[in-house]
């Protein structure tokens, strides 16, 4: 048995932390944060951040066991990191102004296109976590150390 590096777990928790910060507050770098930053601060980012600490929990579990974690674990992992970058870029702040985001401010008809891409994004990355999710706890249990195919017949 291998001792494995607890590293990844804890970067797992310090990105989950910065995203979900990212798309709470992200507008405010950019002067247009609104009424909904608090909306956001209070829904998308406490959900983004438990799930982010099962998953380290998951990978440090399966590091402390000995076991590897999968591509496919880090993958879906990476994947749900790219769509929290575009979702902090997408999602729509009530301004003064009006909705605006970070990527096309108030214009039309980019706003329409960015709020209509930024709903199925979130979803996808909530999908893309709980999935990681998944593939770390079966990797702690072993599951990623199992032989393949190729190593059974060879």
């Amino acid at each position: 048995m291998h001792l494995r590096s607890p590293l990844p777990g804890y970067l797992i928790v310090v990105v989950g932390l910065v995203l979900a910060l990212w798309i709470a507050f992200g507008r405010v770098l950019f002067g247009v944060a609104g009424e909904l930053t608090v909306v956001y601060a209070l829904t998308i980012a406490p959900l983004l951040v438990v799930l982010h600490l099962f998953i380290a929990q998951g990978v440090l579990r399966t590091a402390r066991r000995g076991y590897r974690s999968r591509r496919a674990t880090f993958g879906t992992l990476y994947a749900s990191w790219g769509c929290a970058v575009l979702l902090g870029l997408l999602i729509p702040d009530l301004t003064s102004t009006g909705l605006q985001t970070v990527l096309t401010g108030g214009s039309e008809p980019a706003l329409g296109i960015a709020i209509g891409f930024a709903n199925p994004i979130g979803i996808i990355m909530f999908v893309f976590a709980v999935a990681a999710l998944i593939l770390a706890r079966g990797d702690a249990n072993g599951r990623a150390d199992l032989p393949t195919e190729e190593e059974l017949y060879s």
